[in-house]
């Protein structure tokens, strides 16, 4: 190729080819002259990236015929003796190897853009394949496709790693043996479970109750029972029952399990576990005084919200359901007790029991198993049995009622009075049969109803009565459904009971239910299934938790959100874990001719008056007419900030695939949808690694664990790739070392401004170079240093 020839290198979205312009007819310039060494230059370290040194390769004539054709002046000798000036240049600074000396050159020359065989073509090292592996993930400066989705995948690891540490910190799951529990407690008795040891450690331990705070003191304390590894019968399966019926009414009791004095007057409190509980008014007469409820708590789970409840001072918490999720079908009686131990291994739960009245009556999951009702026999038969052992409790209805003699295996229907509020305890559970298309259902036997309509017959004799039912009431008729609607016909029964005998008479029933996973109220309006327009039928309901759980229906309604049948209600978030419960404050004036009121409030992640998310008050009579149309709500799927981190993470792994096609051109869109989509593997890789760590203990993800790290993902996925893309295009078409003729630098009055002149001159772009055979190309320098290219 002579002087007056030019050569120019220009890139297109449509195309890669490079263009090769002469204009022989022009003047000789040393722009033109930079110019042709810059692409005989680019060709030379194409070769030399392909491991291309010397005409003897056949692929060296390959690569001189595919340029040939458009530059016409271009021959295999030009390009040869710039490969061996590279060499010479490399060996003379590093002394290394022509291969390594070419490579170390790095963007010297203008590269011309691999195709796309080329670009995936690779040259196995003689070192192996660990060698080949170091190479590719060096490719581009190391910010490539492979060094992309290590870095997509460190945060799928990292995402598992955060699940199983969150989760490990957030739930126990290891039996605790040392806890005990007061239920069933009056003005005058209380019942009590006292765990035994796990093994025999020869210490001896005394289970210890005092109105005095120092249960030290002897001459204070109204029980003492050894309860050391060797006092505990085979049937007592390391439960002891206790019993005090010489209790103070209005007094607050303290219990523990102690170690031996060793000071007089002082004793030792296992694991600082000390109980409390503060007795009743005698019944029938009013007194002032708070309930907390929930529902739902995965197993174990150390969440504050427990704490949160205490600081409130309830004098009675009542579980309405699934204490844990445990879903044991088992014949081992045991079992069902270790349940119990885990829940009480989380000290903010064990705190709140010990230190409230405790009631408490199972659902499905702390029952057998999701939705299951009483038709395993056997197994039914092991969890009353636990459920006696374990739990202390009022008198079981059955018992009273003399249909059962077996405490063990009796249906755990109760009621109790504080005050004058009674409360009705039923158990939904264990004498259950789900319905069919051919069998409506039982959700209790004939026993349980006969009991609960003589309780509810007696409301006359109460200023409240607080009925408790573990299954949704308002939930929609459907055959085999786990709610109410699943037993139309008893609850149609039940509630023209209701309406006939409470409805006609006091108008005091106010009902509450855990299970439906959500803070919710209906003032009655939805709660009217006697079909009857002659007395109120429609009560207030309140379903209270989940104390720690997702929202109803959990991930499976992030697209698409259930309607509930409540006037104020749907405060949780479905796909989100949700800590939540509720107080019933009974304010009950001595007078009896003034009527009391009720105070409910609902409360999320705390305890404060900030944490309220819902209040009512009900004053006198309290039922009313229910309405022909039930009013409905819906609940939300995600918490606004977890909603905006997921959808910019979405967003976010989109934006590499458009950043590709917008620097490299639309040629690249495969390139562009294979970064898309491993960005959207990922994506719901790094949600199954928190779902799959949490599930290590049986436990639920994050939702706003996940979405942080996934937006950390994306957000530096984004980047990674834009480096990457700035890289590549620095190493094909930048501009580094190329000595600029003085005239040129001397028009631009910089080199780095020359630099960028010239090769702007070269890229400008000839894209009809067959309709165009003189190029003319003027430079001029004006104000704004501005090289003009005129075709």
């Amino acid at each position: 190729m002579d002087a007056a020839s030019v050569v120019s290198e220009t890139y297109t979205e449509e195309s890669d080819t490079a263009v090769y312009i002469d204009s022989k007819q022009a003047a000789w310039d040393p722009e033109k002259e930079l110019l042709q060494s810059a692409v005989v230059g680019s060709i030379a370290k194409q070769c030399i990236r392909q491991g291309v040194f010397s005409r003897d390769d056949t692929r060296f004539q390959s690569i001189i015929e595919r340029y040939g054709s458009k530059c016409p002046g271009l021959r295999a000798d030009m390009v040869e003796r710039r490969i061996e000036e590279f060499a010479k240049r490399s060996s003379n600074n590093n002394n290394v190897s022509l291969s390594a000396g070419l490579n170390s050159l790095g963007g010297d020359v203008m590269a011309l853009p691999l195709s796309n065989e080329q670009d995936d073509a690779e040259e196995q090292s003689p070192s192996g394949c660990r060698s080949s592996f170091k190479s590719k993930c060096k490719e581009n400066g190391g910010f490539n496709l492979l060094t992309y989705t290590f870095l997509l995948l460190f945060f799928a690891i990292l995402m598992f790693i955060i699940s199983i540490i969150s989760t490990h910190m957030d739930y126990n799951r290891a039996p605790y043996r040392n806890w005990a529990l007061a239920g069933g407690v009056t003005s005058t008795s209380a019942e009590f479970r006292v765990r035994g040891p796990q093994s025999d450690d020869n210490l001896r331990r005394e289970f210890v109750v005092s109105p005095n705070s120092n249960l030290g003191i002897k001459k204070d304390q109204i029980l003492n029972a050894p309860v050391s590894y060797t006092d505990f019968s085979d049937e007592e399966h390391f439960v002891k029952k206790l019993r005090l019926d010489s209790l103070e009414p209005l007094t607050t009791y303290y219990y523990a399990i102690t170690w031996p004095q060793v000071v007089p007057n002082s004793v030792t409190v296992v694991d600082d576990n000390i109980g409390s509980f503060k007795t009743p008014a005698p019944e029938g007469s009013r007194m002032n005084f708070t309930v907390a409820l929930g529902s739902c708590s995965l197993t174990g789970s150390r969440s504050q919200i427990f704490q949160s409840i205490l600081e409130l001072e309830p004098q009675l918490f009542i579980n309405l359901g699934d204490f844990h999720y445990e879903d044991l079908v088992t014949l081992d009686v045991n079992e069902r007790l270790e349940a119990y131990d885990k829940v009480m291994g989380s000290s903010s739960q064990r705190s709140l029991y010990m230190r409230t009245i405790f009631s408490y009556i199972w659902d499905d999951h702390d029952w057998l198993a999701n939705n299951d009702d009483g038709s395993n026999i056997d197994a039914g038969n092991v969890a009353k049995q636990g459920y006696s052992l374990g739990i202390p409790h009022y008198n079981l209805g059955p018992i009273e009622t003399q249909t059962s003699t077996d405490e063990g295996t009796a249906a755990k229907y109760q009621a109790f009075t504080i005050g004058t509020v009674r409360f009705i305890i039923l158990d939904l559970r264990s004498e259950s049969r789900k319905s069919t298309a051919s069998y409506g259902g039982k959700v209790y036997s004939d026993e349980q109803k006969e009991w609960l309509f003589s309780e509810l017959s007696q409301a006359d004799n109460y200023d409240y009565v607080v009925l408790a039912s573990s299954r949704p009431w308002t939930s929609p008729d459907k055959i085999g459904s786990d709610g109410w609607g699943g037993f139309v016909s008893d609850r149609d029964e039940l509630s023209s009971f209701i309406a006939s005998t409470i409805g006609a008479g006091p108008k005091n029933l106010f009902v509450i239910s855990g299970d439906n996973h959500m803070v919710a109220f209906d003032d009655g309006s939805s709660t009217d299934y006697s079909g009857q327009s002659e007395f109120p039928g429609g009560f207030p309901l309140l379903h209270s938790g989940p104390l720690s759980n997702y929202g109803p229906g959990g991930a499976k309604n992030i697209f698409k959100s259930r309607e509930h049948r409540f006037t104020e209600g749907c405060m949780a978030v479905s796909s989100e874990l949700n800590y939540q419960f509720s107080t019933i404050e009974f304010d009950l004036p001595q007078d009896t001719a003034e009527s009391g009121c009720l105070r409910i409030k609902g409360y999320k992640e705390g305890s404060s008056s900030d944490n309220i998310i819902f209040e009512k008050e009900l004053r006198g009579e309290i039922m009313r007419d229910g309405s022909a149309e039930q009013d409905t709500c819906k609940m939300k799927s995600f918490t606004a900030p977890t909603a905006a981190m997921l959808l910019v993470a979405l967003i976010l792994t989109m934006v590499p695939g458009m950043l590709i096609l917008y620097f490299l051109g639309r040629n690249r869109w495969v390139l562009a949808l294979i970064y898309f989509g491993i960005g959207i593997l990922f994506y719901g890789i790094t949600i199954a690694a928190s779902v799959v760590g949490a599930l290590c203990f049986g436990e639920r993800a994050k939702a706003l664990d996940v979405s942080a790290v996934l937006l950390c993902q994306t957000a530096i996925g984004l980047a990674f790739v834009y480096i990457a893309i700035r890289r590549y295009c620095s190493s094909q078409y930048g501009k580094k070392d190329i000595a600029v003729p003085e005239k040129i630098a001397a028009v631009s009055g910089e080199d780095d401004s020359a630099k960028e002149s010239v090769f702007a001159l070269a890229t400008d772009g000839f894209k009809n170079l067959e309709e165009k055979k003189q190029t003319e190309i003027e430079v001029q320098s004006n104000e704004s240093e501005e090289i003009e290219v005129i075709l």
